[in-house]
């Protein structure tokens, strides 16, 4: 399936591994260039650099604190210095704690927004006016399960996670007259270090985790990230304010 992203510009936010990576690695197979933000400094170089390889000057890797409002205004000057434009923002990056709501402070609560909402929401505030003025755009930006169940012992997940869909939803409105097209993905279930620790090591609060959705068995990253390139090519052109669950079926609702 010819996608057309060829020159297409992506920036990815925690594109050093899992996910993220899988998806630049998508879009430099289809053509597009990539542009990799994640926060250690070390991971990114490596994972630019194994990109580069075969992709040349296609890929950028930029460091970048995401809760740091002049880290995002980099990433966005960086990018366009380098390539020109921006079409595509895959806001995948995130540093979401674990933790009840009643043993959280004023202070953690805040911090928790920081990690993930702020840092989605900054950079589509940042790279809109580019897409704007061409009329072409497409934002994916990651959710999870924890949107739709929500937790006391997972407060920060779950409410980062239902307002990134808020968002979604409400932008996928008000820039469809610009041809910018923003849908939501859940992934769940997904291989992960974190996934993998989480099946293998229990604590009094934590036992091990165990795969219960209908396939049977945990997801690839590569099973989400083409789900990714096609909602960002051309292909996708009349989906827009959707949230695609992507969990092997264990989400119990329609």
């Amino acid at each position: 399936m010819k996608l057309g992203l060829d020159g297409k510009v992506a920036i990815i936010t925690g594109a050093s591994r899992g996910i993220g990576f899988a998806c630049a690695n998508e879009f430099l197979e289809e053509g597009a260039k990539v542009v990799l933000v994640s926060q250690d400094a070390g991971r990114n170089v490596a994972a630019a650099k194994s990109l580069a390889a075969t992709a040349g000057d296609r890929v950028l890797g930029i460091a970048a604190d995401l809760a740091d409002r002049a880290a995002m205004d980099d990433v966005v000057a960086r990018t366009l210095k380098t390539f020109g434009r921006i079409d595509i923002l895959v806001n995948c990056g995130a540093a979401v704690i674990d933790d009840d709501f009643f043993n959280l402070s004023d202070d953690g609560f805040d911090a928790l927004f920081e990690n993930k909402l702020n840092g989605t929401a900054g950079l589509i505030r940042r790279v809109v006016p580019n897409m704007r003025e061409r009329k072409w755009g497409r934002i994916i930006n990651f959710s999870g399960g924890a949107a739709r169940t929500p937790k006391s012992a997972r407060i920060g997940v779950g409410l980062n996670n239902a307002a990134v869909l808020t968002l979604t939803k409400a932008l996928a409105t008000e820039l469809a007259k610009d041809n910018i097209l923003v849908n939501a993905i859940l992934p769940q279930g997904i291989a992960s270090e974190r996934l993998a620790q989480a099946m293998t090591t229990a604590t009094a609060d934590a036992p091990v985790r165990k795969v219960t959705n209908p396939l049977g068995r945990a997801g690839t990253s590569e099973e989400v990230s083409g789900l990714i390139a096609f909602l960002a090519s051309e292909r996708a052109s009349f989906i827009t304010g959707a949230a695609f669950t992507v969990d092997g079926g264990a989400y119990p609702s329609i």
